[in-house]
Parts: structure tokens; sequence; C-alpha cells
């Protein structure tokens, strides 16, 4: 396969400002790495942060951690893959051989970095490099024989992190759920769990679809964007709130009336905003679990008075792509044909400023740049 010298790439240039740039095709800097040529490439929630100034940005780094490609050159260490498997990447690189990668924390490894962040650039480009290959990237999933009636090989952009990311944040509800129900203690009864989530956008829809696949059933979602509400109760949420046009009072009535003022055994928080965590804190019971996915950027709501007064156990950080992803993958074949319409703005690459603007606005779900266009 031919490998031009020059690509089309998203820029990030500072706030509210992208730009689609021609860029040298990256080359293989370690015997390690693969070249990749996109497919499709998504438009994240976590690239907002930056976008918006909330998290620094780097001007001239090239954007996007959610791709699927055809690799198109390898280095001789490379023993996994070879030229023309089509593959799935995860968002970040990990070197699969330090002590984190290897006991199940990839998301810690020692030589990680996200794509589309400073020192690593991203996929919202026709071509990206990948290092550590064999441990950042895995096989597409052969297509069964009814696949390519109802969706196409964008939807895998999703398990590069959003879909997956969303099964962690339910899977450490449902393993603090089972710790305590091995004690005998709280409820132990999955169908009986209650759960508030905060925040449905991409992330935390894909995240409500897995507790429901898993046996979830009590799950009370907010956010303030119509859309997304109605996503949910589709996809099966007991309850949402809107909390710009609903009553300012509305979970603290759901909470009195419908668990008798205790408050929800477990929370998972989809935001990263500290107004969300200290809504989480409040909400969930003592003794009760907060999984956060958001990527906090300010200080912490509450103090450690607070923690230990209310015994709450609660988990942070990003997740554990590469240590995960098989399982994930799994779950994410049985559900993706729910997933087929979900991706509701594919485009071209030479339309990223209108998109990012259009995804920030809320104006659509899930932006995917196909690099076919």
């Amino acid at each position: 396969m031919s490998i031009p010298d020059n690509m089309k790439a998203v820029v990030f240039q500072g706030p509210f400002d992208v730009k689609t740039e021609i860029r040298p095709v990256p080359k293989l800097e370690a015997q390690t790495d693969a070249l990749l040529k996109v497919q499709f490439s998504g438009l994240c929630g976590t690239d907002l942060h930056s976008y918006r100034g909330h998290i620094k940005g780097t001007k001239g780094q090239i954007i996007g951690h959610e791709f699927v490609g055809e690799i198109v050159a390898i280095g001789s260490e490379v023993k996994d893959f070879k030229v023309g498997d089509e593959v799935l990447s995860t968002f970040t690189i990990q070197c699969g051989k330090c002590w984190h990668c290897l006991h199940g924390y990839s998301g810690q490894c020692d030589k990680t970095n996200t794509f589309g962040k400073p020192g690593l650039d991203g996929g919202q480009a026709e071509y990206v490099r990948i290092p550590y290959a064999d441990s950042t990237l895995f096989s597409k999933p052969v297509a069964s024989g009814n696949d390519s009636d109802f969706v196409d090989d964008s939807v895998y952009v999703l398990m590069a992190d959003i879909f997956i990311t969303g099964y962690y944040g339910v899977k450490k509800i449902l393993d603090q759920v089972s710790i305590e129900a091995a004690a005998g203690l709280g409820t132990t009864a999955i169908k009986d769990v209650t759960i508030l989530q905060l925040g449905c956008g991409p992330v935390g829809l894909c995240a409500l679809k897995v507790a429901k696949h898993l046996g979830f059933q009590n799950i009370v979602v907010v956010d303030n964007v119509p859309s997304r509400l109605s996503q949910a109760l589709e996809w099966g949420a007991s309850h949402t709130i809107n909390f710009e046009t609903d009553d300012k009072d509305a979970l603290k009535t759901y909470i009195e009336k419908q668990t008798g003022g205790v408050g929800f055994d477990a929370v998972l928080e989809v935001v990263g905003s500290s107004t969300a965590l200290r809504t989480a804190f409040d909400s969930v019971r003592r003794n009760g679990f907060i999984s956060s996915l958001g990527m906090a950027h300010e200080d912490l709501p509450f103090n450690g008075l607070e923690c230990y007064l209310k015994n709450i156990n609660m988990s942070f950080g990003r997740c554990h792509v590469r240590s995960l992803f098989p399982e994930a993958l799994k779950i994410f074949e049985l559900l993706k044909a729910d997933f087929a319409d979900f991706i509701d703005h594919k485009i071209g690459i030479d339309e990223a400023k209108t998109s990012f603007e259009l995804f920030d606005k809320h104006k659509v779900n899930k932006v995917v740049f196909d690099m076919s266009k």
C-alpha cells in the first residue's frame, strides 16, 4: 500500500478554535510502533475540556483518541499484527509489561499517554502512529452474517473510549455491590440496587445501556439536555430529572419519597464538575459508593471529615481500557445493534470546526469523522 507524504488532520489552535490542516504523515519511531490508516475517528466529550479552555491545550496538537483503521506499516518487534489488518485502538497507549499492565491497571501504565495529548498526536487524522502496537491495538471482530444490515465499522469507534469507560464505571458499582452482598451488607440483589446517574451524554448513555444489560433496574438519570433524557428513558432509566427545567428540589424530593430519605446505594458521576461531585456526595446513602468517571479538574467539593462521618466509598480515575477491553467487547458485540443510530453526525474531516461547535452546543449526540469523505 502506497503511503503519502502528507495528510489531513484536525489541529488544536486554542480555546474554541480547531482547524483541519495538512500535516506530514507520521513515521515509525520505534520497532514496536505501527502506522494506521484511519477509517473512522470520533469526537469525544473529553476533547471539549481543552476546546473550552477548562484544561490547557497545546497549540498545534493533532486531536483525537477514538479511531479504527487499517495497519499500513509495522516495526520489526510487532508480533501480533501485520500490514493489512483492520484494528480497533484503545484511547491510551500502554507497554503491556510494567507492574500496572500485568495486574489489570493498564490506565496507570508507567509509559502511558493518551492519543491527542502532549507528546502523542491523535487520531482525528488520515494516519496515526501507534506506539506499543501489540498492547494498544485489538483485531476488529469478524462480522456476523447480519451485521451489515444495521451497522458499519464506525460503531467500533465507541469501543476506543466511551463504551468501555461506561462499562468501567458500572463494573465498579457491580463489584462494590458484590463485595457488600458477600458480607451480608447493603442491598444484596442487583435488581433492587438504587443508582443515581449524573450525566447522560455519550459516555453516560453507554453506561446506562451496560447497567441495564447487567441487571440494574432502578436508575435515575440527571442531565439538562432533553434529547439525552428522552434517550435515557427509551434505554431503560426508571426516572429522569432535568436539573435546569424541573423543580430545583426535584432530586431531593425523589430521595425523600422513593428512598425514605436514605439516599442512593450508588452514584455514577459522568460529568466531572464540582457541582456534580457535590450532588453525588449529598445524594448517596451513608456507606454508599460513588463511581466517578468525569474528568474533574477542580478541587473536590467536600472534605475529609465529611467523608469520614458519612463512611463514603469513592473511586475516581480513567478507565483501564486495555485490561478491560476483552470483556467489554463481548458485551458490546451483544448490544451494538442498539447503537446503529447512536452516531448521528458522520462527516468528513474538512468539517471538523463546525462539528466541534455543534457538539459543544449539544446539537448532535456523537460525531464521527469518515476519512473516506
